[in-house]
């Protein structure tokens, strides 16, 4: 049984065929902190959050309306075993997606999903206790974060104003939750190179700005990964180059 929280909902369920028990709040500050302290097979969702975030503790609005979860998952072996599960996630999410319809659906490296140039949903995976590791999951569906930042309102969409059939959140819920769980299955049977090879077919050349910690800034086309999940970018002097995936602060999409 999963730990017992002073604000844990009173309501819990069994959903999906990986058997997820599903815990539901109202408010938190962040679904991912209250799941990284969970067993496996154990799953958060908010009706908002207060503390939001993405990578490299960016904000991210989470408003009434969003799908707002976190899911723990096991993760025997140590952290090297898991490298690069997040694009593994987004593969098999973005085959929700397209599943549902949504337009010009895609993966931008490495963890937001988008419907042509505007952002729909962003994953966070941090590493939890006991050799485990918790995937956040935030979604537009109904919401409007542009009503809280107004800069957001070119830049992101929602699945309402995409799918001709919406599920609710709680069929939504479901059908994240069983992608996880097809992800992580993948992950153990084949490693991320399945995964790549996938997302590769649909990764064009896209002029971008590579941002590096340390500041260095790669401008160039990006061509997709190598075997092992570097980025390969192609420099404005014809070159191309790999970059090592977890020195990349940021890939801005320019075009």
């Amino acid at each position: 049984m999963p730990p017992n929280f002073a604000d844990q909902a009173s309501s819990t369920a069994i959903v999906g065929f990986a058997g997820w028990r599903l815990f539901l709040h109202e408010e938190v500050a962040s679904t991912n902190d209250l799941a990284r302290k969970m067993v496996p097979w154990s799953a958060v969702r908010a009706v908002a959050q207060t503390a939001g975030r993405g990578r490299f503790g960016r904000s991210f609005v989470s408003d009434r309306g969003g799908l707002w979860l976190s899911a723990t998952l096991p993760a025997d072996g140590g952290a090297s075993r898991w490298s690069g599960f997040s694009l593994m996630v987004g593969h098999h999410l973005l085959l929700v997606l397209r599943n549902l319809d949504v337009p010009d659906a895609r993966l931008r490296w490495p963890n937001d999903l988008m419907s042509g140039r505007k952002k729909l949903a962003g994953l966070l995976i941090e590493q939890g206790a006991r050799e485990t590791l918790t995937v956040g999951i935030g979604m537009n569906v109904r919401n409007a974060p542009w009503h809280h930042d107004p800069t957001l309102a070119d830049a992101t969409a929602r699945l309402a104003d995409l799918s001709t059939v919406t599920p609710d959140l709680d069929a939504l819920t479901v059908i994240i939750l069983d992608a996880l769980a097809d992800a992580h299955h993948a992950m153990l049977d084949g490693g991320l190179s399945s995964a790549i090879r996938e997302l590769n077919t649909h990764w064009t050349a896209c002029p971008v700005e590579v941002t590096l910690i340390g500041g260095e800034t790669i401008s160039g086309s990006f061509l997709g990964l190598d075997n092992d999940a570097n980025l390969r970018v192609l420099t404005l002097h014809g070159q191309e180059r790999l970059v090592a995936h977890h020195h990349v602060t940021r890939l801005k999409e320019l075009g």
